[in-house]
């Protein structure tokens, strides 16, 4: 697992208008044992360019590393490092340094600062100076005799080789690294400095509290403000933003509290303000995260940046669009990857579900041959995604998202469509009949235009009820769900009564199914033995969200009353907000969860981006645990090396753009008839379990069979794939 802390800066470097982000990440050297310190970067030109793994800084690492740019150098201002090193006799915090004339020189190691450290450094360089440069400044946990302190450090930068100086004791009694920083209230001349820093709770707890030093003295002691937060689960790092009510930008922070990176802040138009909790940057935290305030602005406020590190390994960028403080953090780019999984065998595709001509293997020439079911003769369907099914009357309803049609007017544009089969054996494809009208949701209507679709379904008492996602917004150049609503259809699937919202948080997209309830799970509910209950399994945001569970009674679907929220371990919740994640992922969007008899095992599927490709969990009850490790159920992409055409779906069925190579002819002109998207690739999402089709192929393997949907040509596949029980 990565380890970072104050590690994030945005630099001057760059070669468009924002400065590029550097980071400096702890991670497992190649032979094990002690840690390598790393530096990271990101071209800011363009937010979708990768990053970058630029040089080694140390070697024998004990904890996370702090990075700044400072005013020495010349052209850039050098990068300057502390992290503390392995020594005989403990750990020692050093200070090294890049000389930033030359990218490609190597980083120097500097002077010791510390000895008998007890974890990671902050540095900062503040205002107080005897010359050309400001002092740096340090805080860093030391050992004592009766635990842990925190203790301030500063370094006089008019000469280089002067040692380093042991300042004040901060705090006593701490639980863990602070973060330091120079903020705007001043008195005497020097912005006072400000700190953070996790000490002993009641209870056996771990609280974060702010500290505090008033700079027109140095002399004068530390000060204890105010307790940030509760309950943490590691350090936090602070900084002061341009967000302000008075003359003081607020102080914001993030910190680990349990599984989730959460945001804190503190409105400084009056020092005895409390601290406010935000939102959560994400539920799948692994470790402690680091925040800055970049000069990416939308509207006024530049945003927040985060990296925090996930699952085994990875390390994850999240960021704030800061025009409007309601909006989501949203998840960017990976910076470091998770592990190839383990892959199950024989994911293929089997037919194409939709549209009039599948032109896998077409060379072209001529006439392509037709797709499976023709919908645009048959049913005036030109494309559409999704395809998430469930059990009603005996037949298997299809629920397909932004439909393309025939002629279709303004009014008709992405409505979404219904199908449904009898077929019991899938073999050679399945037979769909489309309802000749999209499904409507009334009284009172929603937004069911473009990005608003039909999540999930299920059968009760003669009835379907169906989840529908309404409410789609943009930010910047991304488009977010905005809620869920249930809706109950008694016409097959033509009209829906609206029965309310059932989320804005956890469960905007959401896979159900049912089941009755046994005694152990009965007896944990508080419900009766063989109570029929419906598990929701839900994510937030768009691709950039955690699993959470909840669970209704049937009985209560039409009011939406008596719903609980897994809480983690046994408990259960009636808020929403004390979801906890079910998985480590946090980019997952379309999803699908069944029980599958055969396997005796709850499987869940999604898309993914870290690893790429559609991946699998499983479990023995709905709340876990969850398998720790994913299975790969299908990866579109060529292997290592190999021709971009050698994919198992692009240059088979998924389009590879034309800009870089000819594969394939299965481009489409979904978007504008005449006009092929010869240069957008495809993709692959929404992989929707079928249950009625999932069959033994011998004692250790059995067959699940699933909708996909690939965005370039916009359509739905009907998939299958071997699952050995050994990968669940």
């Amino acid at each position: 697992m990565p380890r970072i802390f104050k590690s994030l800066i945005q630099s001057d470097f760059g070669s468009g208008e924002n400065g590029n982000f550097e980071a400096v990440v702890a991670l497992e050297a190649p032979q094990g044992g002690a840690l390598e310190l790393w530096h990271y970067w990101h071209d800011n030109s363009n937010a979708n360019n990768p990053w970058q793994r630029g040089q080694r800084i140390a070697t024998d690492v004990a904890a996370a590393g702090s990075i700044i740019q400072s005013d020495f150098g010349s052209g850039h201002g050098n990068f300057e490092v502390v992290v503390p090193l392995f020594a005989i006799d403990g750990m020692e915090l050093w200070h090294f340094w890049h000389d930033n004339s030359d990218v490609n020189k190597p980083w120097q190691q500097g002077q010791r600062i510390a000895t008998g450290v007890a974890g990671a450094g902050c540095l900062i360089q503040s205002d107080f100076r005897s010359g050309d440069h400001g002092n740096f400044e340090v805080v860093v946990p030391l050992l004592a005799s009766n635990g842990i302190e925190l203790w301030h450090f500063w370094h006089d930068n008019s000469d280089v080789n002067k040692p380093w100086q042991r300042g004040q004791r901060v705090a006593a009694n701490v639980s863990g690294p602070g973060t330091i920083i120079q903020s705007d209230f001043i008195s005497g001349g020097h912005g006072n400095f400000e700190v953070i820093v996790p000490v002993p709770g009641d209870g056996g707890s771990t609280d974060l509290w702010h500290y505090w030093h008033d700079n027109s003295d140095v002399n004068k002691p530390w000060q204890q403000g105010q307790r940030v937060a509760q309950g943490v689960s590691g350090p936090g790092v602070i900084i002061q933003s341009d967000f302000l009510s008075g003359e003081h930008g607020n102080f914001e922070v993030v910190v680990p509290i349990l599984g989730s990176l959460v945001h804190f802040f503190h409105i400084n138009s009056d020092t005895g303000n409390p601290w406010l909790r935000g939102q959560n940057v994400c539920d799948v935290a692994r470790g402690w995260g680091c925040l800055i305030q970049s000069d990416f602005v939308s509207d006024g406020h530049g945003n927040f940046e985060v990296l925090v590190p996930e699952c085994s390994q990875s390390l994850v960028h999240y960021w704030h669009p800061n025009q409007n403080v309601g909006f989501p953090w949203l998840r960017g780019l990976v910076v470091l990857g998770e592990p190839a999984p383990s892959r199950a065998t024989g994911a293929t595709k089997v037919v194409q579900l939709t549209g009039e001509y599948d032109r896998q293997g077409w060379d072209g020439v001529g006439t392509a041959p037709a797709a499976f079911n023709r919908t645009e003769s048959q049913f005036g369907i030109r494309g559409c995604d999704l395809g998430s099914s469930f059990e009603h009357d005996n037949r298997a309803f299809f629920l397909f998202g932004d439909t393309w049609r025939v002629d279709q007017t303004p009014a008709q544009l992405n409505l979404d469509s219904v199908a449904s089969t009898g077929d019991t054996d899938p073999t050679l494809g399945v037979h769909l009949t489309f309802n000749s009208q999209p499904p409507r949701v009334v009284s009172p209507g929603i937004d069911q235009g473009g990005f608003n679709v039909p999540l999930d379904g299920t059968s009760w008492q003669g009835a379907m009820y169906v989840f529908f996602s309404t409410g789609s917004y943009p930010i910047d150049s991304d488009i977010l769900m905005g809620w869920s609503v249930l809706g109950r259809s008694t016409d097959q699937g033509y009209t829906f009564a609206n029965l309310g919202e059932f989320s804005r948080n956890k469960f905007i997209n959401v896979s159900v199914d049912q089941e009755r309830l046994n005694a152990d799970t009965a007896a944990m509910l508080g419900l009766p033995v063989g109570t029929a209950v419906l598990w929701i399994f839900g994510s937030g945001r768009y691709r950039a969200s955690a699993v959470y569970l909840a669970v209704i009674p049937l009985e209560n679907l039409e009011s939406l009353q008596n719903i609980r929220y897994f809480a983690g371990g046994s408990e259960w919740s009636s808020n929403e907000d004390d979801a906890v994640a079910l998985l480590c992922e946090g980019d997952i969007g379309e999803l699908s969860a069944r029980w599958n008899p055969l396997l005796k095992r709850w499987l869940l599927l999604f898309n993914s981006g870290n690893p790429r490709g559609i991946l699998m969990h499983s479990a023995p009850v709905p709340w876990g645990p969850w398998s720790a490790n994913p299975v790969m159920i299908f990866d579109p992409t060529a292997p290592a090396g190999a021709s971009p055409c050698a994919g198992a779906g692009y240059g088979k069925f998924m389009h590879v753009g034309y800009q870089t190579a000819h594969c394939d002819h299965v481009q489409d002109d979904m978007f504008s008839p005449g006009t092929f998207r010869d240069d957008d690739w495809g993709g692959e999402y929404g992989p929707y379990q079928i249950t009625r089709y999932a069959k033994a192929i011998s004692n250790d393997t059995v067959q699940i069979w699933f909708t996909m949907s690939t965005w370039n040509p916009y359509q739905s596949m009907l998939m299958n794939a071997l699952v050995p029980r050994e990968f669940v």
